[in-house]
């Protein structure tokens, strides 16, 4: 977004602010803001605003977990939360909504910073389902994180 004076007197100053909405972009990040005036050596200038937006708490490879394969054999899948902050982050804990459904486990890698959430079908049973879980942590900022989990159980 950007917001500038619309009149500036001749030989005077004026202002500019450009900003990036920090919620919808992820990663490294290049916007461009073109300002025109009447100068005749200067018409056109380019203003570059470029950075990179870590979020407070990632999780890898995504927000999700896909339990896919056969009956009895259905392959536990694991993702990584990576706290961002200087701070320390403690998990407090973790509901879901599949309940006989899934098995998780959760290791800290380095203590206040990396966690590996591991989870597995316990279903016993051919077919598809989803659900939820919720990790909860103390960060004020993002007291919670919904991961997303898909499992189809195939009957051989």
């Amino acid at each position: 977004m950007a917001r500038y004076d619309r009149v500036i007197p001749p030989g005077g100053r004026g202002k500019v602010t450009f900003s990036i909405d920090t919620g919808t972009v992820r990663g490294e990040f290049e916007k461009k803001a073109a300002i025109w005036s009447d100068d005749p050596e200067n018409g056109v200038l380019t203003l570059i605003l470029k950075g990179q937006v870590k979020p407070h708490i990632l999780i890898e490879p995504g927000g999700y977990v896909s339990l896919w394969g056969v009956k009895g054999r259905v392959p536990q899948e694991s993702l990584t939360i990576i706290n961002n902050h200087k701070e320390p982050l403690k998990i407090t804990g973790i509901d879901h909504d599949l309940e006989g459904k899934i098995r998780w486990r959760l290791e800290e890698i380095i203590p206040g910073y990396r966690y590996r959430l591991k989870v597995e079908d316990i279903s016993g049973r051919a077919g598809e389902y989803a659900g939820h879980l919720i990790v909860r942590t103390d960060n004020p900022r993002k007291p919670r994180l919904v991961i997303i989990v898909n499992a189809t159980v195939n009957p051989y």
